[in-house]
């Protein structure tokens, strides 16, 4: 069964990757404050910049086979990238 994980944030030579869940959401965590119920899904992995697709950066997908290769997940990509632009806009327009 495949996994996807998504390229939080890049520090030195990583890039430091949280899980997606199975239910497909992706938890999220900020120091301080309280963990949701979820919490004990929440896991990130620090993968070396070397390892990744050429084409991956910051809030790129990322599916891992059984064989453990890393691709980047162009139609989750996209549309993780459209939902959160649509969050952003409906901020914007009140």
């Amino acid at each position: 069964m495949a996994r996807q994980l998504i390229i939080d944030r890049f520090e030195g030579p990583y890039a430091i990757c949280e899980e997606v869940t199975e239910t497909g959401k992706q938890e999220s965590s900020k120091p301080g404050k309280k963990p949701g119920k979820n919490a004990k899904d929440l896991r990130f992995f620090g993968i070396e910049k070397a390892e990744l697709p050429e084409n991956a950066g910051e809030g790129t997908v990322l599916r891992i086979d059984d064989e453990g290769t890393l691709s980047v997940d162009e139609e989750a990509t996209k549309a993780r990238r459209a939902k959160l632009q649509a969050m952003q806009d409906g901020l914007w327009a009140k």
